[in-house]
């Protein structure tokens, strides 16, 4: 029994890569891939290799006010803004040929920027894996759903963690329940009537103490409605990261769920040590040699995890190339200090990160390109086998 439940997973997984997957990369890219795992395993100071994957922000701007995000709490330093086309395509112009994925989210809601849809055909032209987040929570009409569906976008995941406007708006804050659920019947039901099958629409559900008991409502909508894939997930509940009002904080506790799976809950006290490894213990971070996130600004982070503007380590606003950036001095100095080559601290956020469960970053991209490479050969493999004609 074991044994099939772990066969039924495998399915499914390849089922869904097999669903989201464009055509394969070129040659170069796997090169570059090679490269990029070499300059992790030595620790390289400086990088010859192209990123593997990138977050790229279209937009910190966003309509909720969720309490456990930057944005939704109106604490950006680097103020609300959009990302330009023209960056977007200087970047593909560079880096495009040796990018696996590209996440189109990280601290706003991507549908706020009118050139998503471009951006996006750019990466897929480019046969890059795409992804985006949102909350669907905003008035869509059905020219815009038409374009996003045909952009050449790999997954949308759709956010709504709750099956009632009561639960749903407990943590998605100025969120309109009945909007987003209506906005994902609309992309459903044109995905049928055009005959898509990409992009994958995921619905994801984030599990907390006050929705659970929604689980089988959510799971039975999502049947209904008829997305790809329902994921429920567990929230990071760290109260000691972003100024969180009183009331808030005082709540905290009781948003973590009692399902233990779902339950990540971090107490912050006085007296509470913090989780952060010393900078002695660290040896690497794989976002430094295969990733970075972008800002809609052009500055470049050193991880998806911060926002403020003041950690960015460089920016392509200025003309800059990518590559430049990861080689200028702030990616040099924290890359020999986490190697053991700098002794004197280096004043980056690095070396007190406030996510250090993501260093890890390499393996997790490693398993992904292989995954996808693998489903997409067998795919090729198997393509002239269905259309052959069964006998009679």
């Amino acid at each position: 029994m074991p044994n099939e439940s772990r066969i039924e997973r495998l399915r499914a997984r390849y089922r869904e890569v097999a669903g989201i997957a464009p055509p394969m990369k070129g040659p170069r890219a796997y090169w570059n891939w090679a490269i990029a795992n070499a300059s992790m395993t030595l620790r390289t100071s400086r990088l010859r290799a192209r990123p593997l994957k990138l977050t790229f922000d279209p937009t910190n701007l966003c309509q909720l006010e969720c309490p456990l995000c930057p944005t939704g709490l109106r604490i950006q330093t680097r103020g609300g803004g959009r990302a330009d086309l023209q960056l977007f395509e200087r970047l593909m112009d560079e880096v495009g040929d040796y990018l696996f994925f590209i996440d189109f989210y990280n601290w706003g809601e991507p549908l706020l920027n009118k050139n998503l849809e471009a951006m996006l055909r750019l990466a897929a032209h480019k046969k890059i894996v795409t992804f985006i987040s949102s909350n669907l929570s905003l008035p869509l009409s059905d020219e815009r759903l038409h374009s996003l569906l045909t952009s050449g976008l790999s997954e949308l995941i759709v956010s709504i963690d709750g099956a009632s406007q009561q639960t749903y708006s407990t943590y998605r804050r100025e969120g309109n329940f009945d909007l987003a659920l209506e906005n994902l019947r609309r992309i459903m039901a044109m995905k049928k009537q055009y005959g898509l099958t990409r992009p994958v629409v995921a619905w994801r559900f984030y599990v907390f103490r006050f929705n659970e008991h929604e689980i089988e409502a959510a799971r039975r909508l999502a049947a209904e409605i008829g997305v790809d894939r329902i994921v429920f997930g567990t929230p990071f509940l760290d109260d000691g990261r972003f100024p969180l009002s009183p009331a808030d904080r005082e709540k905290m506790a009781d948003w973590a769920s009692t399902l233990p799976e779902f339950n990540r809950y971090q107490p912050r006290h006085p007296e509470y040590e913090d989780p952060r490894a010393p900078m002695e213990k660290r040896t690497r971070c794989d976002w430094h040699y295969i990733s970075t996130a972008i800002n809609p600004d052009g500055g470049v982070s050193p991880c998806c995890a911060v926002f403020e503007k003041a950690t960015d380590f460089g920016t392509l606003a200025s003309g800059a190339s990518y590559m430049d950036v990861v080689n200028g001095e702030p990616f040099v100095a924290i890359r020999d200090r986490f190697a053991g080559r700098r002794s004197e601290p280096t004043g980056l956020v690095c070396e007190r990160c406030p996510t250090p469960a993501i260093m890890d970053y390499g393996r997790i991209m490693n398993r992904h390109i292989a995954m996808f490479t693998l489903v997409q050969l067998a795919e090729a493999a198997l393509r002239p086998l269905r259309r052959r004609p069964r006998s009679a």
